[in-house]
């Protein structure tokens, strides 16, 4: 029979049943290496058998009092980026992701601060020093760039959530987009307005960052959906114009897909190539502000950026500081918007 919550036992109640002091009781329900791990284990049985259910809120509120570190605003999370504040904050995922990241903070009662770690991270010391003098717990980690210097963060202080895969340092929760399914989604809907030879134009280090889930969503979806398996083009760091040229005269595409948003089309105006009339085009990051209406995939940057933050508010609420044992990886859909390029 499950146990009524309204009558679940208190610490003391475990305590008292168990004949150990509730303090012991206490530590033993957060598995604190103070107490030995077979009182540890029993408590815990105890608690389990008994229907214990833990106030999570008042759990960190305490967590907080302990360490006297409570705060009236709340607990801070803490965004690490190693983009120069202006770059970074320019980039519209970035605008609406810490738009809503903001929101759902405060309604969590968190709220946010931003630190640069300087140009691959070269300041990320001084910057651990700052976070752990003012004892925030709670780390962020944006998108970063390719070639990062070592972090020196001493990962064990903190909960962390990475977002997306470029961060390969260490190996804490993340929140990403569904980039396999996103560019499956592509294909498919460039297959249903009858495109057969669909080819991909991706940057290497775009496809590095997603851990090839956009290469590899691309040659399965062709198996799935049909259509030529055309040979994708990967391209270095910028996109060469020639490259791309002989890529297409060879391939012969009647649709693209590519996370470039206006340098694509760019150059297929310059062939007079007439879009999507003669090649249709789907980009894997839709974003406002491309100079031109797009179709493809709009990813949800404002969902990865919040859910970001509710995986570290759970984590702190448990008390859980330091890299799992067992990551978790959280994948968000992207959303498919129709537009005049396909």
């Amino acid at each position: 029979m499950a146990a009524n919550p309204e009558s679940s036992p208190t610490i003391r109640d475990l305590a008292a049943r168990l004949g150990v002091s509730h303090t012991t009781v206490s530590l033993a329900l957060r598995n604190h290496a103070s107490i030995p791990p077979r009182t540890r284990r029993r408590v815990q049985a105890v608690a389990r058998k008994l229907g214990y259910r833990s106030n999570l809120l008042v759990s960190a509120l305490l967590s907080q009092v302990r360490r006297g570190r409570l705060r009236s605003e709340g607990e801070v999370v803490a965004f690490l980026t190693a983009l120069p504040a202006d770059e970074w904050l320019a980039l519209p995922s970035v605008t609406a992701g810490l738009a809503q990241a903001g929101k759902r903070a405060t309604q969590l009662g968190l709220r946010t601060e931003i630190f640069y770690m300087g140009p691959r991270g070269e300041n990320s010391a001084q910057v651990a020093r700052v976070l752990e003098n003012r004892g925030y717990r709670a780390l962020l980690l944006a998108p970063l760039p390719t070639h990062m210097l070592p972090l020196k963060i001493d990962w064990e202080r903190f909960a962390v959530v990475a977002l997306g895969y470029s961060f390969s340092q260490a190996d804490p929760h993340r929140v990403v987009n569904a980039h396999f399914n996103g560019i499956v989604t592509c294909y498919q809907k460039l297959r249903e307005r009858g495109c057969r030879r669909i080819g991909l134009v991706l940057r290497r280090d775009d496809d590095d960052r997603a851990r090839h889930y956009w290469l590899s969503g691309f040659l399965g979806a062709s198996r799935v959906h049909g259509g030529e398996a055309l040979p994708p083009l990967l391209t270095d760091f910028e996109m060469d114009r020639d490259e791309f040229y002989r890529w297409f005269d060879h391939a012969r595409p009647d649709a693209i897909i590519s996370m470039s948003r206006d340098v694509l089309l760019g150059w297929l105006a310059r062939r007079n190539i007439a879009v999507p009339a003669q090649v249709r085009y789907a980009c894997l990051d839709v974003l406002n502000g491309s100079a031109r209406p797009l179709a493809g995939i709009r990813q949800s940057w404002g969902e990865i950026f919040s859910t970001g933050i509710e995986f570290l508010a759970g984590q702190l609420s448990r008390n859980e500081i330091g890299l799992p044992a067992v990551p978790r990886v959280t994948l968000i859909d992207g959303v498919w918007t129709d537009g005049p390029t396909a």
